[in-house]
């Protein structure tokens, strides 16, 4: 996966953003030609491209959301909870900038798979009620909604170059390459927050595995680019410390498995297992690497069932689900193998121990990028059909726009601080693998994106979770599991095909 080539485009704000940019040659080994490097000193100075006289007289936009996401639309007026209450302000200020109102409209269901039926609704209703939509991404491409949203290409002040906005990831859930419907991006936290992460427990790492190199000698390799899934598989293979008499009770262990195995999800993203092409309109075509996919099934399923590095908990694994302790907060895993959202929770908040933050890793050290990926629970945000197109492109994009340029130059400081536990401001070192993660790194190529197979497998006969399943079902025989799906699997590619480019709306 390889970022595109914007010169023009970065040239241009080269020369029209130097107060608080600057523009550097790139690596040799780095194709984008040149590139921005920003200093997150000046993201308080970083401007959107609406006037400082913008004006929208107290209209009101409505704003739609899914209420199992209503912290991450609304935030919390108290100042108790730093990351919440920045939303809240962020909120408030936007009004007062604009001008305007923000009224935020509930879906009326805290079920995220009931949300489809009440936008379609309430889309199709073409009543003006709400004009921006905050939902999670499944609730929008599992029922191939993405012809409820308008293509933003067109808008007056939506700019997806800017570095709110997270353009390769927009990029790989547009339909046909070119049209962009779907947006992530800083406007909502929940969206940065479901970047893959790999967390590890600095005093168990030095403990048993840094061999005297320190307990942030990880981030070195990650500088390095020798972060790779060979890499990580041997850590984990030293990583199970047998303390207990049976075997288990009060062992360490790498890494926990859990529910239905999410981060299994992120390992061939990160590792840059091509799942698809697209043709020459841009429309995806389903053609896994599938040598590459073996390999990594492999190194994947000897941590899971070879090396006695996880402790499995999920069905389809060794185990049943049941109510476990938070093995990681408690120092009986030295990885744990999640999302930037977990630094939330209550329980890694209160974790006694320091803990450092890593990227997934890559497939090799030839690999050119990190790849972060982010699961179907980001939450996006789209301008509906229903809105009139000189509004859409006017008015409600700069609403969009102030939103997510707000929230990059607040909120998303006030999440780094958090999942660094204040690392953020006071070390560089640490603060770089956010960056990492994050695709905004000045030297060590990265970037943050999703899959447009992976998004679409619900309605693609589960073609893009084929890792996954095999793994939940202690298999490597990726090449049969394969054959007995892709037909379906291209079958319904077509008819998707057919429902975007009929615009059945």
């Amino acid at each position: 996966m390889k970022k595109k080539n914007f010169l023009l485009i970065l040239l241009c704000v080269c020369i029209t953003a130097t107060f608080f940019v600057s523009c550097t040659p790139a690596d040799d080994d780095n194709d984008d030609g040149w590139h921005i490097v920003y200093d997150d000193s000046t993201r308080e100075l970083a401007k959107d491209s609406i006037p400082e006289d913008f004006d929208m007289e107290g209209q009101t936009v409505g704003i739609f959301y899914a209420q199992h996401i209503e912290d991450y639309a609304i935030g919390y007026e108290e100042e108790e909870d730093i990351v919440f209450s920045k939303i809240y302000e962020r909120n408030q200020s936007v009004q007062k900038r604009l001008n305007c109102k923000l009224e935020f409209i509930p879906s009326g269901t805290t079920e995220w798979n009931d949300v489809p039926d009440v936008l379609k609704q309430g889309i199709m209703a073409n009543d003006g009620s709400f004009e921006v939509v905050f939902t999670t991404n499944n609730t929008v491409t599992q029922e191939k909604l993405f012809n409820y949203f308008q293509d933003v290409n067109n808008s007056e002040y939506i700019d997806l170059y800017e570095r709110w906005w997270y353009y390769d990831a927009i990029e790989e859930t547009s339909v046909d390459g070119y049209g962009m419907r779907l947006l992530y991006g800083d406007i909502s936290i929940a969206t940065l927050g479901n970047a893959g992460a790999i967390y590890y427990n600095k005093d168990l790492y030095e403990q048993y595995l840094s061999n005297g190199q320190g307990n942030e000698y990880l981030y070195q390799v990650v500088l390095d680019g020798k972060w790779t899934l060979e890499y990580f598989k041997e850590l984990a293979k030293r990583s199970h410390i047998e303390l207990g008499p049976d075997g288990n009770d009060g062992d360490i262990f790498a890494f926990m498995m859990i529910r239905f195995g999410e981060p299994l999800h992120y390992f061939p993203v990160s590792c840059d297992v091509e799942y698809y092409t697209r043709d020459d309109r841009g429309m995806p075509i389903i053609e896994y690497d599938r040598d590459k996919a073996v390999k990594v099934l492999e190194l994947l399923y000897n941590m899971l069932y070879v090396d006695n590095s996880a402790f499995l908990v999920f069905p389809g694994m060794a185990g049943q689900e049941i109510n476990y302790p938070n093995y990681f907060e408690n120092g009986r895993l030295i990885f744990n193998l999640g999302t930037l959202s977990n630094v939330l929770s209550d329980s890694m908040r209160e974790m006694q121990s320091d803990y450092g933050i890593l990227p997934y890793p890559k497939y090799d050290e030839f690999q050119q990028e990190y790849i972060s990926f982010m699961a179907n629970g980001t939450v996006l945000t789209g301008i509906p059909v229903s809105v009139k197109e000189d509004r859409a492109n006017g008015t409600v994009s700069a609403v969009v726009e102030a939103l997510a340029s707000e929230s990059y130059r607040h909120v998303a400081v006030a999440f780094y601080e958090t999942a660094l536990k204040g690392a953020y401001s006071r070390d560089d070192t640490a603060s770089q693998m956010m960056d990492i993660i994050t695709g905004n790194h000045d030297t060590v190529s990265s970037v943050l994106t999703k899959n447009f197979v992976y998004e679409y497998s619900t309605s693609l006969s589960g073609i893009g979770t084929v890792i996954n399943s095999l793994l939940q079902n202690k298999s490597v025989n990726f090449a049969s599991y394969y054959e007995e799906r892709i037909d379906a699997a291209n079958v319904a590619m077509g008819e998707l095909w057919k429902d975007y480019i009929n615009n059945v709306i």
